[in-house]
């Protein structure tokens, strides 16, 4: 078929010439070994020919090195780190797993409870509500998305259309399935209202494109993984999709691959973290067909037709040493399986079948030596390749441990091992547990494809590699693909020739090439001699950025906040959803503005890392001068706060409160310490009355000081301790401060507290019976002002109202997805509700006025008109 506009002009892109510098070549301890985002100030995932910079590359260079060497070291991406952060706010307390089955229960509670609109003030009952949300009105009462739709999140699975190219599907682990029509000019959205959006496995019947699998739930064990609730199926290229009911156990918690057999579309293979399993009749039923629960499961599937019958391939285990990771393979449609290849520390390993010869195969093996100076523990173990059908394998390039020589850093870093070229392990930034994919050009056998932290392309049968990608450049440059790499497919017509596209999945969305057979570089430290590949993000519309935190400007028509993986975003109206830029890089957290000059921003990577900027955030400095505490025993995320009402009045803290009163020039110690292995998790500051503060801890204190500006080390604050669990967030009623409101997000507690008396005493408001808040992590509290016995919370499964204070809740998802939704904020001037979700972008919806909601009998009747 013809080649569209769009990659007729993917191809015009070409390196640019000698002379561009490795911005971040001697700046490792500025942006952390770990980090996979681009320097701050560049805009987002914006493909467009290099421009001349205010600043040139020397000049930038020079800038970040005399930054480096006035700052310590420190990591800003912590794939790690993120996840025990984020399972120890959501298990119950003394747990560290998360109870997955109470989401299952808290989606049956939901489908009881009643619906609100909050654009139109109206309660309808839950045996109304589709009739609602298909009508005129349920259709104008719903949010407002507005972007990123050009930042990406992170993508796991990737589906094309053999039949019609340009209708690709993708699956967000946080955000559910997209599809677009125009080969990723325009997406939508096709599962929000489905009881799950972490999709990380997509399938598509090779004989009808219109029936597709999405396996749910992200069994890697990275940082924010949500688990899933089971195989879903379409039949009609997405526009309905069923839960597979024999798939709603916790065997299928966490789907993390599924093939189709290319002889019998009945017969489907899935891969979870707990084994192996084959349905015979296309998803109705399901056989476990190996056990590898015991060493977490299954990671990859790779299948082929061998004369007729199914040969498939699957990879097991993970974070395991004994027994090490292996190779299986069923040469009989999946009934019986043999284990043809294993070797010491092998872990996380994945597959692909070579489309020209399915005799060939290659595996991409990560490593766990546990040895402690090891420098490659979770990084290349080795490139297996066999090319007898399985029967024997070799290993064609094999981890040399030498930091000068790009093919040992396939799972590594390169930029932040190589440049500084140290034995020091964490300079490595090892991910291979998390980003490990491989691929092979289907017109060439020996031409592999890898995907880590950068994308790397062997010539030779997977012998020596060179460089595809750069994730460190600017993201002007052709070569820039945003860092940490899940999905690579190739366009079904792919011919080497005049049809060279591969699609590119990751933490940061869609990204594309037009020349995948174009030179790699061998260079890494020294850009003079980068990549052909030019990569294009097909992040138009793409709203799956996971957000921690917001913040909105006065007027509500620009916001921002912090994301996993894709730092600090800003956005606007004006703009639109497509332009949003990057303010810091990393894994950003809190936020904040100060409303009477908006030129003076806060964000934060990870830790203590606070960051501000007085110039709109062209440039942002450390500004965490006079807090004492070790910076890295901070939570990964950290919070702080601005004063609603002097907005040079900052708090944070994690073993201690501490206060600025000059807009973080300084910080005062205002409290004394909490107790061992506690930290602060929420704070807030009263409106009218910036001496009334409240903290709350992660352990389930909530600690008040009327007095809070003359606060000193010595200050021991009033307490209560009302929940176990952690404090998520609190909020003062803007109508009486004594009237207090807090969030626990841990499973199994009191998610809505209250109380009326400034903190000494709480009760719960979480309501009895069908109209109760279900039991699930809850993250972020508005009170509205007008009608503050209507509270708005944001949860695991998206956004719940309560008109009365408490007594009854009712779910907000009109046109609003069941998502993580960690940060609510409330614009005044513009009455506009916030919500900054953790897989979908941010929305807003205008808040009602100072009526309470219609009731739902007149709501019926005013919506039948």
């Amino acid at each position: 078929m013809p080649m569209s506009p769009f990659f007729r002009n993917v191809l015009r892109f070409a390196p640019h010439p000698a002379g561009v510098l490795l911005l971040l070549l001697l700046s490792v301890p500025l942006f952390g070994c770990g980090d996979s985002q681009p320097p701050p100030q560049t805009p987002q995932n914006l493909m467009q020919p290099a421009k001349n910079h205010a600043e040139s590359d020397t000049e930038r260079l020079a800038r970040l090195l005399l930054k480096k060497r006035a700052k310590p070291p420190k990591r800003f991406d912590k794939p790690k780190e993120a996840m025990i952060f984020f399972s120890e706010r959501r298990a119950p307390v003394g747990e560290t797993a998360i109870p997955t089955e109470r989401y299952v229960a808290a989606l049956e509670h939901m489908k009881g409870m009643d619906i609100y609109s909050t654009r139109l003030d109206r309660l309808v009952p839950a045996g109304r509500k589709g009739d609602f949300l298909d009508s005129p009105q349920g259709v104008l009462g719903r949010w407002t998305p507005v972007g990123p739709g050009n930042v990406g999140g992170r993508i796991r699975a990737v589906a094309i259309d053999p039949v019609t190219p340009a209708t690709l599907y993708v699956g967000g682990v946080a955000g559910g399935v997209w599809k677009t029509l125009d080969s990723g000019t325009t997406w939508t959205p096709l599962t929000d209202l489905l009881p799950n959006l972490a999709v990380c496995s997509l399938a598509m019947d090779p004989k009808n494109p219109a029936i597709l699998y999405a396996g749910t739930g992200e069994g890697f064990g990275n940082s924010d993984a949500v688990r899933g609730a089971g195989i879903f199926k379409t039949t009609n290229a997405g526009s309905g999709w069923t839960l597979l009911p024999a798939t709603a156990t916790e065997d299928f918690y966490y789907v993390n691959d599924i093939v189709i057999s290319p002889n019998d579309s009945n017969r489907v293979y899935a891969a979870t973290r707990q084994g192996l399993y084959l349905s015979t009749n296309a998803g109705t039923d399901w056989t476990q067909v190996h056990d590898a629960s015991t060493i977490s499961g299954c990671t990859d599937l790779a299948i082929s037709n061998n004369a007729g019958t199914d040969r498939v391939f699957a990879a097991c285990g993970m974070w395991t040493t004994s027994p090490a990771a292996y190779i299986l393979r069923s040469t009989d449609n999946g009934t019986s399986w043999s284990q043809v290849y294993t070797q010491q520390y092998m872990d996380r390993t994945s597959l692909a079948i070579a489309p020209s010869n399915p005799n060939i195969i290659y595996a991409l093996a990560s490593n766990n030596n546990p040895t402690k100076g090891y420098l490659y523990t979770n990084g290349l173990l080795a490139v297996l390749k066999s090319v007898d059908g399985g029967t024997t394998w070799n290993a064609v390039y094999t981890n040399t441990n030498n930091c000068t020589v790009p093919a040992d850093m396939l799972l590594t870093n390169p930029q932040s091992a190589m440049c500084p070229c140290t034995d020091n392990p964490n300079n490595f930034s090892n991910q291979g547990w998390y980003d490990n994919v491989i691929a092979v050009d289907p017109a060439n056998p020996d031409i592999v494809w890898t995907g880590g932290i950068d994308l790397f392309r062997s010539d030779d049968g997977g012998r020596t590699w060179g460089m595809a990608s750069y994730w460190w450049a600017q993201t002007d440059r052709p070569y820039y693909a945003h860092a940490d790499h899940h999905s690579l497919v190739f366009h079904p017509g792919y011919n080497g020739t005049t049809n060279q596209i591969l699609y590119n999945g990751g933490d940061g969305g869609m990204f594309v090439t037009a020349n995948a057979r174009a030179a790699v570089s061998q260079t890494v430290c020294d850009t003079s001699n980068p990549p052909g590949v030019a990569w294009t993000s097909l992040n138009n519309g793409l709203s799956v950025t996971q957000y921690y935190y917001g913040a909105v400007y006065p007027g509500g028509n620009t916001f921002f906040g912090g994301s996993q993986d894709n730092g600090t975003t800003r956005g606007t109206v004006a703009a639109g959803p497509n332009a949003w830029t990057t303010l810091l890089g990393g894994d950003g957290g809190a936020v904040a503005v100060n409303p009477r000059n908006t030129n003076v921003l806060y964000g934060e990577y990870t830790n203590l890392s606070m960051n501000r900027s007085t110039d709109g955030g062209t440039t942002f400095d450390y500004c965490i001068n006079g807090i004492t505490e070790d910076p890295d025993k901070f939570p990964f995320v950290t919070v702080f706060v601005m004063d609603p009402n002097d907005p040079d009045i900052l708090w944070t803290g994690n073993r201690y409160p501490w206060r600025t009163t000059n807009g973080a020039t300084l910080w005062t110690q205002a409290g004394t310490e909490l107790p061992k292995d506690v930290s602060i998790s929420a704070m807030a500051v009263a409106p009218g009355d910036s001496n009334l503060t409240a903290i709350g801890t992660s352990n389930g204190h909530i600690l008040v000081n009327t007095a809070a500006l003359s606060a000193t080390a010595t200050t021991a604050w009033t307490q209560a301790k009302p929940v176990k669990g952690n404090i998520s967030s609190v909020a003062f009623d803007p109508t009486d401060t004594q009237t207090m409101y807090a969030t626990c997000s841990n499973f199994g507690e009191h998610h809505v507290i209250k109380s009326t008396d400034g903190g000494a005493t709480w009760t719960k408001i979480t309501g009895t019976g069908s109209s109760a808040l279900p039991d699930v992590p809850t993250f972020a509290i508005v009170v509205d002002p007008n009608v503050p016995s209507r509270l708005y919370v944001g949860t695991d499964l998206g956004v719940f109202v309560t008109t009365n204070g408490g007594a009854t809740w009712a779910v907000e998802n009109t046109g609003f997805a069941n998502v993580i939704t960690e940060s609510l904020v409330r614009d005044a001037s513009s009455g506009r509700l916030f919500a900054f979700t953790h897989g979908r972008g941010v929305w807003h919806v205008p808040m009602p006025g100072m009526t309470s909601a219609v009731p739902a009998m007149m709501q019926l009747l005013l919506g039948d008109q």
